[in-house]
């Protein structure tokens, strides 16, 4: 069987992805969500013109230097003054108080010398010097944040200084994993002969999430087709975006995952990709809801959930899908690579001049662990690289722990 390259793959997977609906969300749930409608000013921010600072409202005509002005009143946030600030007067403003009726300007308090009910001008006054005029921030009607933006915490405080107490976002996808494997058990179980521990989950759910994505693990399911066939159908049954299950996509005796799926009537798009590591990847679909068939080796899982699957997840939310690569200069030679598209454990590090470069791991064992438990990146090599040398530009998926 031709193995299938990893750019056809993608677009497969993509062509195959609806967007989410919507749904409203308390502003505190918002963050992280992606907003699926325009969200619009129905006023202006600031909604008068404020003062930036604390001194005194002025009329800029009136600041000579060693001027003397009386102050005729006070302008607090919240208690704004009045009255009108005429020839030869001002009013004591603070920080976010509205600009009195008359004056033109804000003359810090740091320039004026005050004695008793009046001041006397140290620096003269520039027009609309220390003032926010109204709208400056946003005005009734402007977009304040577009459709298609994943919220930050940055996002939301600006949505609730527009007055939203709620957004509109994309449904957040709901995966659901299923681990096959008669040799599995759950961390902390004493191991019997033959027995390894179950690791995956533990990895995908939260990468998954990073992404936006409600993950449901439906835990260990044995190597037995009536079994597994039971668990699976269970799993569709409950029309997931996306199911998830690792291990078992093999060609062995006991790799019951493929014939299984296509008995409940999952059509299969393809099986086997040009990629390292991960090459026995499945993908098809059951009604709306996408299957990604894993490896079971950890880093295997870990890189192609990377690679297909959280594309998937970001397209479900109507984010673009294509992986954002960044090129970096490589800290270590990387050796020749052969027909698969090569995904490289990798670890961020930084020169003596503060340089970000990229040391890609040697390890090349789908199993090792160890190197997967450092990489916050994966460096892509395309088949038949020639080799790259210390120095050279590379292509880097970041992973959202990169860097923390």
């Amino acid at each position: 069987m031709n193995l299938l390259p990893v750019e056809t793959a993608l677009r497969t997977i993509l062509e195959a992805i609806t967007t989410l609906d919507s749904e409203q969300v308390p502003l505190m749930a918002a963050t992280g969500r992606v907003l699926a409608e325009d969200a619009k000013a129905t006023f202006s921010q600031p909604p008068f013109d404020g003062s930036a600072m604390d001194g005194y409202a002025v009329k800029t005509a009136d600041c000579e230097i060693d001027a003397t002005l009386s102050v005729i009143g006070t302008s607090a946030a919240g208690e704004s003054f009045d009255g009108e600030v005429k020839d030869g007067e001002c009013t004591r403003i603070y920080t976010g108080a509205p600009i009195p009726k008359g004056a033109d300007a804000v003359i810090m308090q740091e320039h004026v010398t005050r004695e008793g009910d009046a001041i006397t001008i140290n620096e003269a006054a520039k027009l609309s010097q220390n003032i926010r005029f109204a709208g400056n921030d946003f005005a009734d009607g402007d977009t304040v944040i577009g459709s298609g933006t994943k919220l930050s915490p940055f996002h939301v405080t600006l949505a609730a200084a527009a007055n939203f107490p709620s957004l509109t976002v994309r449904k957040a996808p709901r995966v659901t994993m299923v681990a096959t494997g008669d040799e599995l058990v759950t961390p902390g179980t004493p191991l019997g002969k033959d027995q390894i521990i179950a690791s995956n989950a533990y990895g995908l759910l939260p990468l998954l999430s990073a992404y936006g994505a409600k993950v449901k693990d439906k835990g260990i399911i044995k190597d037995e087709p009536e079994t597994l066939k039971a668990a699976l159908k269970a799993a569709l049954d409950e029309e997931p975006n996306i199911l998830i299950t690792t291990g078992g996509a093999s060609v062995g005796d006991r790799d019951y995952v493929k014939p299984v799926l296509e008995e409940l009537g999952v059509k299969l798009d393809f099986w086997k990709i040009a990629v390292r590591p991960g090459k026995p990847l499945m993908f098809g679909r059951h009604g709306k809801t996408l299957i990604f068939g894993l490896p079971g080796n950890p880093v295997s899982a870990l890189a192609t959930a990377t690679v297909f699957a959280v594309p998937a997840v970001k397209a479900l939310q109507g984010l673009t899908a294509q992986h954002d690569f960044v090129h970096l200069p490589l800290a270590n030679d990387l050796r020749k690579n052969g027909p698969r598209e090569f995904y490289h454990r990798a670890k961020l590090t930084r020169e003596t001049d503060n340089r970000l470069i990229v040391d890609a791991s040697r390890a090349i064992d789908s199993a090792h662990l160890s190197s997967l438990s450092t990489c916050d990146c994966f460096v892509k090599q395309v088949p038949f690289c020639e080799g790259k040398a210390a120095g050279e530009l590379v292509e880097v998926i970041m992973l959202p722990w990169a860097l923390s």
